[in-house]
């Protein structure tokens, strides 16, 4: 019978690193240089962010018991193959200090031990993400759920917009929460991607110089005030005009909620075309990232749901009474942030000054 479990087979994985980080500290340091200093302190940092996912994982499934006993298949294969490779790496600080630690420490292990940690990172990431997914099978409305990494990122959102926060001060928690669920890199030579350490998902911005890190700021001028985008919780409330339709009416919506769905809360920024150089507005990547949800079977791009749908109610005339509908663009969510762009550009787009008017911060 089988009893290993996340939780054993990542012991495994911190023994190996605790005994080269140990073989590294005891070993005689008289000739040491910088690349044998270097080593040691990679092991140190490998072991320290282990230990810190280990901590802090468990919390975003409901505990140390589901995450450390989990027993799904493809989050122990992934580990399976780490303690291997984390092994055949302790054995050669085994190998190279019986030898006396000469001649030098190769190079190759360090970026190895770099290699290893993140995909360490990783797999810890994807099977916490197996727990929440598998803990979601009582979700009887039938729409994706976000992906545990995007989740993590939406809770940020849902706190500052509770908060009214400086909008400085948001971006900032917004891109750290973005950091921790995944990273940003290029993609061919003209897009930039943000890959899910969760969900191994991709989002594609197209054609983008780098990464904007800062909202578009409204600026409204008092004889034309922008209509504000569908602020993130809305009850019943007036329905998006592609919504609306004779049969329906609707309530007034909450004058707080509008006022919290003001420049800090839009979906736009400003990004530069690598093509041609020009400014171009795009989709606000933690709006993106917080919203996604894992690919389907087979694929490698994620869906990104609408924030501003999600949540959205409208009353509509049933059999014998109102009845309270809700709205919802599209429930499996939009293929790629082309599409979940043209969708807010039509549904949620405030008026944006112009672009030529102000710069943008890049990432």
């Amino acid at each position: 019978m089988n009893h290993e479990t996340v939780g054993s087979l990542l012991a495994v994985i911190a023994n190996s690193l605790n005994d080269g980080l140990r073989i590294m500290m005891f070993a005689d340091k008289k000739a040491w240089g910088p690349d044998e200093f270097e080593q040691l302190r990679l092991l140190e940092e490998a072991l320290d962010e282990a230990k810190k996912d280990f901590q802090e994982l468990p919390d975003l499934v409901n505990g140390r018991f589901y995450y450390e006993n989990d027993r799904i298949e493809e989050s122990l294969e992934d580990l399976r193959i780490l303690c291997t490779r984390f092994e055949l790496h302790t054995q050669n600080f085994k190998d190279w200090v019986r030898n006396g630690g000469v001649p030098p420490i190769e190079a190759a292990w360090a970026r190895e031990t770099v290699t290893l940690r993140t995909e360490l990172h990783r797999a810890q990431c994807r099977a916490a993400r197996r727990v929440h997914s598998a803990q979601q099978v009582d979700n009887l409305s039938g729409s994706p759920s976000r992906c545990l990494g995007a989740l993590q990122v939406y809770r940020v959102q849902q706190q500052q917009h509770r908060q009214r926060s400086d909008p400085r001060k948001r971006e900032d928690e917004e891109r750290l929460a973005c950091a921790r669920a995944g990273r940003f890199e290029r993609f061919g030579n003209q897009n930039v991607a943000f890959v899910c350490d969760f969900c191994d998902g991709f989002l594609i911005w197209d054609d983008l110089r780098a990464m904007p890190t800062t909202r578009i700021r409204m600026n409204p001028s008092p004889s034309s005030p922008p209509q504000p985008p569908l602020p993130l919780h809305l009850g019943a409330g007036n329905a998006p005009a592609s919504a609306q339709g004779g049969s329906s009416s609707s309530s007034n919506s909450d004058p707080g909620d509008l006022e919290s769905s003001s420049s800090s809360s839009t979906w736009q920024a400003r990004g530069i075309a690598m093509t041609n150089g020009e400014t171009k507005t795009v989709v606000f990547a933690p709006v993106a990232v917080a919203n996604h949800v894992p690919p389907d079977v087979g694929d490698w791009r994620s869906r990104v749901l609408c924030p501003y749908c999600d949540e959205y109610y409208y009353e509509e005339q049933g059999d014998d009474d109102m009845e309270r509908v809700r709205y919802v663009q599209d429930g499996s969510g939009f293929d790629g942030i082309g599409a979940f762009q043209a969708h807010l550009e039509w549904s949620h787009a405030p008026i944006v000054p112009s672009i030529s008017a102000s710069s943008c911060q890049i990432m």
